[in-house]
């Protein structure tokens, strides 16, 4: 009875492996409509026999995709999505529908919903990438716009709340120290975002103007030039300042506030400590800039300036290197380096933050076509060859489990906000020499 037990599951395992090795196995893509003809035949008969059965419109529309019709893909993937709203195969080809329609920010409305996919889905990751490659074209886009009317901005543009944090200039010449700008400016961005009376410009809208008027480290912000930035951010106030390395333990910055729209000009505050307070005297200026903004911190709002992401210059250092290389457009080094710095110190939530969506950009590909073919690696596209019937059936029930594998796990919305994801440091220590720069 034992034996036959034994022969039964490995018969059972056989089996198993080889209906996965058949869903995964590549299947050539046609973009010939003919070739699918009893395909589409079959699929139509089974709506028509079960118009309420999701799966088959939605492999009707994945057809019409792949063979480059958007509208009638469009059709029926809206007709899978009314009947399962939560499936995540079905939010993306929406989602790559209206791409290749050109329907933008209906395109973004179903790529955000990776926040609802199951955490193991293949597609959440691809859908992430696209939502925050689609976020970062209409910011780009909008920045291209305003530079294009810039002379017809008006000063009221200026929001007396809206605050633009720019990163660090550095001004000293050891590279394993460049990349900080970025993490100081990042942090000072996180910890102002928790004052109420303020409205921080985003992350992404900075660098996005950034990249289009060319801004080198070498240039400078004056009084002349800050109006400009001040309408093209919506932005009344801008803190942005410098830092140095001072031997290989001193470090020195210097931030300025400047209120454009009062026309307030202060000097910049300098502040100089050991290089492994570094998070203590990142916190110290920010108390510094809302103090002379005239603003009075609440008791919560000040224990929560009071967080940092961690306590390890290592691991910090690290994560301003991946802030660097995702500025570049370089997600795969930005996520390398988000991964090191979250293994230097597992408490970095942010750093594992900010790797899942550095791989998720660099794995949806730049273009439509590249996040497709992403997608046709973890699933192939359906093929106008294979049987209609019981292997179908097996197939697409093993995708189906692949989808909703870890669902259970995850709450029904991810809330995740990059500003909110710091974890409480302890006393901070010494930190162990920073790693040469990459």
């Amino acid at each position: 009875m034992k034996k036959n037990r034994s022969l039964a599951r490995a018969v059972f395992i056989s089996a198993l492996f080889a209906a996965l090795w058949l869903a995964c196995a590549p299947v050539r893509f046609r973009e010939d409509i003919s070739a699918y003809q009893s395909k589409i035949k079959m699929l139509e008969a089974k709506i028509k026999a079960n118009s309420g059965e999701a799966q088959n419109w939605r492999d009707l529309g994945v057809i019409y995709f792949q063979t480059r019709q958007y509208a009638k893909a469009e059709t029926y993937l809206q007709r899978a999505n009314t009947l399962n709203p939560k499936d995540s195969k079905t939010n993306f080809y929406l989602g790559m529908t209206q791409e290749f329609l050109n329907k933008i920010p209906a395109a973004l409305s179903y790529h955000e919903k990776y926040r609802e996919a199951p955490r193991l889905s293949p597609y959440r990751r691809l859908m992430e990438g696209r939502y925050r490659r689609l976020t970062r074209r209409i910011v780009r886009d909008e920045m291209r716009a305003l530079l294009l009317q810039e002379q017809q901005l008006s000063d009221s543009r200026m929001a007396p709340q809206g605050t633009a944090v720019f990163p660090l200039r550095y001004l000293g010449k050891e590279a394993k120290y460049a990349g900080l700008g970025k993490g100081l400016g990042e942090m000072l961005l996180i910890d102002l975002g928790r004052v109420q009376a303020l409205k921080l410009v985003e992350r992404i809208r900075l660098q996005a103007l950034l990249d289009e008027i060319a801004l080198t480290s070498s240039e400078r912000f004056d009084r002349s030039t800050a109006p400009r930035y001040g309408k093209l951010l919506g932005a009344g106030r801008l803190v942005a300042g410098t830092y140095e390395v001072i031997g290989q333990d001193r470090l020195q910055v210097e931030v300025f506030s400047w209120d454009v729209p009062r026309q307030s000009f202060p000097a910049g505050t300098a502040q100089t400590d050991a290089l492994q307070n570094l998070f203590k005297l990142e916190k110290d200026i920010v108390f510094n800039v809302v103090a002379n903004m005239g603003i009075q911190l609440t008791p919560q709002e000040r224990e929560r300036i009071q967080l940092v992401p961690t306590k390890n210059l290592q691991a910090f250092i690290a994560y301003s290197l991946g802030l660097e290389k995702e500025d570049a457009g370089q997600f795969g080094a930005a996520a390398a380096f988000y991964r090191q710095a979250k293994q230097l110190d597992p408490n970095f939530d942010l750093a594992g933050a900010r790797a899942e969506a550095a791989e998720s950009l660099n794995e949806a590909g730049g273009t439509p076509e590249e996040a497709v073919a992403s997608a046709q690696k973890v699933d192939p596209p359906i093929s106008p060859d294979s049987p209609a019937g019981e292997d179908d059936l097996l197939v697409n029930r093993l995708r189906n489990l692949a989808d909703g594998v870890g669902s259970n796990f995850v709450p029904g919305q991810d809330s995740r906000k990059p500003a909110e994801e710091v974890s409480i440091a302890s006393e901070l220590r010494a930190p162990p020499a920073p790693p040469p720069r990459q």
